[in-house]
Parts: C-alpha cells; structure tokens; sequence
C-alpha cells in the first residue's frame, strides 16, 4: 500500500477521532505502547501472522492500547485491510476477535479517504434441516376403519330394533300451562383471564442479573463451618441482607470488615450449613489460585447498579428462576481483562465492562481470572 494512501488515511481520522495528540495514546505508557505497535507493524512482512496475533491480543480488549482508539489501532487498520478483505465469511468467524474490532474501527474512523470499507459478518449463516417425507399411506388402516365403522352401525341397528320389541314405560309428562314463563339459563360469567406474563428474551443475557454495590457492616465466622463468612451487607434496601461466602482461606476476617462488594441480588436464596444467604458477592479466581473481590469504583453507595456494557436501562429479573440458567449460562464469560477490570465476553467474542454510573468495576491485581 503507497505512502499517500497511508497518509490520505490517517489525515483524514485526526478530526473525526479527537486530534493528532489523542490518538498518539493517553499516557506516558500509552504512548509508548502505541510507538512499538506502530514499528511492529511496519517491519512485520508476513501478515497472517500480524493478524492471528491480532486476534490473540483483542480477545479481552476492544482497542489494541488502552481503553481508546489510537494510532497503533489505525496503523493496524491499514496494514491488514487488504487481508481482511480477501476473508471469506468462514474467515471473519475464525478470526472473529479481529473482525470484530475492524469493524468499530472503520465505523469510527467515518471517512475511509482511499480504503474501501468492507462487509463484516460475524453470524454463521442458518443451517435450515431438509423436510421430512411425508410416510405414504396404508392400505390395511384404511380398510380396517372402514370395517370398524360397518361394525358399529350393525350393533346401533341390533340395539334399535330390541328396543322397539320391548317398549318401555315412557314417564308421564307434566302437564305445562300455555301462559306459564318460560324458565331462563342462567349464563354462566367466565373469570377474566390474567394477563400474561412478558415473555423474556429467547436465550439469557447479563442484563437479566441484579448486580448492586454492597458494603459489609458486619462480618463473623459461620458457627458451623471452618471456610464460610456469615456478612451482613447493606445493599441499598431497608434492611442489609444475610449473605455467607466461602472466603475464609482467602481474606482475612478484619479485612472484610466494611468492604465494599459486588453483590448478586437476585439468585435464589439458598441455606448453606444451616443460615440462609440472600444474595452472592463477586470474586475473581486466576489460574494460580489467588481470590481478589470484585470492587466497585470510588464514589459508590450501597444499592448503586452495576451493568455490563451499554445494558443501565434494562431491567433485571426479580428472582433468576433457576429453570432457565440464567446464572449457569452467563458465568462461563465473566473474567477480568489485561487491565483488571471486570468484564463478560460473549459468544461473539465481544467484551462488555462491568461499571456504574461512577466508573469501572475492577480487581486489584488478578488479570485473565475467571469471575464466580
């Protein structure tokens, strides 16, 4: 690809996506990332391999430095937009993480100058299953209706004829006055049917889990098991709630005195060892083994909201109903990204932070751990 396109390309971005000195990176850190980028991918010949490292790196990230677009994610753009455009659908879904961001990045960049933009599909096209024949029909059923129904009217016949030879006694009939009132049906008044109940979305999503800020006002040991914390946790209702979690072997009991959490509020009760928690606080396990909290960003209050991704206004359920596996289904993508926040990646392979309305949700240090 020419210089001109090149620099045609990245002239055009600067306006658009806040000025030559924003995409050179925020910080110091940053900046010095978005340089290696850039002389990584100007010296680098083989771009299939640029682009299954690409992909590798966007796994948990939605921009290739930081939490913005850059000049390492325009670089990057020009570099594999001749590869991505040669992708087959197939290619796109292999290499879904990169598609992906290529795709926001040539939504945002608004003018491609020279660069063609590209059609990204990331939904494996429907497999319709073939119609199933239609069995022919049998001769031997149909004949033995047919005998069956000519049984049936011979014993109907047989039992009107015996009751024609013996009569019996027809019970007198009441006698009616011709001005008599003709007795009236009562109709019968139906119940109104109640309205029916919103019907959800077809498969669970994040949206459906009631995440709030806690904060725990009072902490001891369960009395009858070793590994359990019996908390009481204001969670922004009138009265804290009971909540017992397995964090004895992690955190010391004075360091759980007046932690702020990330509570699940709307599971289904459960009795563990004989006390009845009402609620599950966040914790982010990595590999190692080492437990961090899930902890809320600065400013918060007991009862503040926590969502993923672009999801504030939906409603929550008010009690997950354990059926449908809402819980089981969307743990699996909760995990903690390079730069420790908490997050839920979907089937897709898109990523969606957890935050409030005061900033990220995050852990102090595990990175790539998986959320419970």
């Amino acid at each position: 690809m020419s210089d001109t396109v090149i620099s045609t390309f990245l002239n055009a971005c600067q306006g658009p996506l806040g000025g030559a000195e924003s995409l050179q990176g925020k910080t110091d850190a940053d900046r010095k990332e978005v340089a290696e980028w850039i002389d990584r991918f100007q010296n680098e010949k083989d771009i299939g391999v640029l682009a299954k490292s690409l992909n590798d790196h966007l796994e948990t990230r939605t921009f290739i430095v930081g939490h913005t677009i850059s000049n390492a994610d325009l670089w990057s753009f020009i570099k594999v937009h001749e590869q991505v455009s040669g992708m087959s659908t197939d290619g796109q879904l292999k290499r879904c993480h990169l598609a992906r961001w290529f795709d926001l990045v040539q939504e945002l960049a608004g003018s491609l100058a020279k660069l063609h933009p590209i059609h990204i599909e990331l939904e494996a096209p429907e497999v319709k299953a073939a119609p199933k024949e239609k069995a022919a029909p049998v001769e031997d059923k149909k004949a033995k209706k047919v005998s069956k129904k000519e049984a049936k009217a011979e014993e109907k016949k047989a039992k009107k004829s015996e009751k024609e030879a013996t009569p019996e006694a027809a019970p007198e009939a009441k006698e009616v006055p011709k001005d008599a009132p003709k007795e009236k049906k009562e109709k019968k008044v139906k119940a109104p049917k109640a309205p029916a109940a919103p019907a959800g979305p077809a498969t669970p999503q994040p949206w459906q889990i009631d995440l709030r800020v806690g904060k725990i006002l009072n902490v001891e040991k369960h009395p009858d098991a070793d590994s359990l914390y019996v908390e009481t946790v204001d969670v922004g209702e009138a009265e804290p709630r009971t909540v017992v979690s397995g964090l004895v072997k992690h955190i010391p009991i004075e360091e759980m005195q007046d932690r702020w959490l990330v509570c699940v509020c709307n599971l289904k009760p459960a009795t563990m060892r004989g006390v009845k928690s009402f609620a599950m606080v966040l914790a982010a396990t990595d590999d190692s083994g080492k437990l961090e909290l899930v902890e809320p960003p600065k400013g918060s209050k007991p009862g503040d909201k926590c969502y993923f991704g672009n999801w504030k206004d939906e409603k929550p359920e008010e009690v997950m109903n354990p059926k449908k596996k809402i819980w089981e289904t969307i743990q699996p993508g909760l995990h903690t990204t390079a730069e420790c926040r908490a997050a839920w990646k979907s089937d897709e392979g898109v990523v969606h932070v957890l935050q409030s309305a005061h900033g990220d949700c995050t852990v102090p240090s595990v990175v790539g751990a998986k959320i419970k």
